[in-house]
């Protein structure tokens, strides 16, 4: 994969995780009748970050990229933890479990903490390479 095709793949899994539209939903599988809409949103989430996860596993990264795609296949892991966290803990708020419910809660809790600190890490490496690596890939801080 050259710099380019692994920027673009960098670029769209990075943007995707902080709330982007970069091609998100264009493979997403059609709404199944009588899906509720929360589960579809999850669903089609939940393919697409499996989807990007697999693609960033598969790229090879340049060498000065190593610790910056493992913090970011790392946190496309967590927030489809994270999103099956919040599921877990809807559902059972829905069912009147208002004790799993809270026990969720506190794992979504973890997960978020665990997220802010992978991104911070993630932000404060590629702020460490060097510009002409950043310039090559054409990723922007």
């Amino acid at each position: 994969m050259n710099a380019q095709h692994y920027g673009d793949l960098f670029r769209e899994a990075y943007a995707t995780l902080h709330g982007g539209h970069h091609g998100e939903f264009e493979d997403a599988s059609a709404r199944d009748a009588g899906e509720p809409m929360e589960t579809y949103l999850a669903r089609t989430r939940s393919e697409s970050l499996g989807t990007l996860h697999k693609r960033l596993l598969a790229a090879a990264p340049p060498p000065a990229l190593q610790k910056a795609h493992q913090l970011l296949a790392d946190l496309l892991t967590n927030a489809a933890t994270a999103d099956e966290a919040l599921a877990e803990q809807v559902r059972a708020y829905q069912c009147g479990q208002f004790h799993e419910s809270v026990t969720h809660s506190d794992r979504l809790q973890e997960l978020v903490v665990a997220s802010q600190r992978m991104d911070r890490d993630l932000i404060n490496e590629l702020r460490g390479l060097p510009p002409e690596v950043l310039a090559e890939l054409a990723i922007d801080l």
